[in-house]
């Protein structure tokens, strides 16, 4: 048995008394390798923090001036409070009618693994918002471009090319009575194609924001 004593172990404001005559080398082991157990699980959960990636915060060159090409027909996406089971918010169209263009897409390749655009109004007005649903095109409400938006994104949203629908698709395209209309579709098209080739090459511009409806 150990011999010593300690009368008082002050802890904040009280004092508490302690025969340490009575206790034994077992129960005093068993107290050191608790600490030491106590210490191993926070280095552990340390380096686990540490294993996580560094944000990298990226510019991306071609979508940016991909998107910029296309002047300023997007518009901005709100948020709306509802009572629906799914979530206490929905996705709508803003009533802003505020037409913005790309500024900038910046990718974030860390732990979000996020994409953001900055949009600019022509007034100057500068926002920051979301690349899959922050922001849509407004030229997705032309009339003759509907039908070629949903096939689109049926395409899109399944991933992976199809030739069938694809030849589909590029004949509603010819079929657009206006040029300047078939012209936006043409581009998407081409846009859709070169995304089933590669993902990196982004959505196309007039998907975007279309997972919301």
């Amino acid at each position: 048995m150990l011999k010593l004593k300690c009368k008082y172990y002050v802890q904040g404001a009280f004092k508490v008394k302690f025969n340490l005559k009575k206790l034994s080398v077992i129960s005093l082991s068993a107290l050191l390798f608790s600490t030491s157990v106590l210490t191993t699980n926070i280095d552990a959960k340390s380096n686990n923090a540490n294993k996580y990636p560094k944000e990298k915060v990226t510019l991306a060159k071609s979508l940016t001036k991909r998107f910029a090409k296309d002047g300023y027909v997007y518009r901005l996406y709100a948020t709306k409070y509802t009572k629906d089971s799914d979530g206490p918010y929905v996705t709508v169209k803003s009533k802003n009618k505020t037409d913005y263009k790309v500024k900038s897409i910046v990718e974030l390749s860390g732990t979000t693994g996020i994409s953001y655009a900055n949009l600019v109004s022509k007034k100057g007005k500068k926002v920051t918002v979301d690349l899959l649903n922050g922001f849509y095109n407004k030229n997705k409400n032309i009339k003759s471009l509907k039908k070629i938006v949903q096939l689109e994104n049926k395409i899109y949203k399944a991933d992976k090319k199809n030739n069938k629908e694809m030849k589909k698709l590029y004949k509603m395209v010819k079929n657009v009575k206006s040029s300047k209309d078939r012209k936006i579709a043409l581009t998407s098209y081409y846009q859709l194609n070169n995304y089933l080739k590669n993902p990196k090459n982004g959505v196309p511009s007039l998907l975007v924001g279309e997972s919301e409806f």
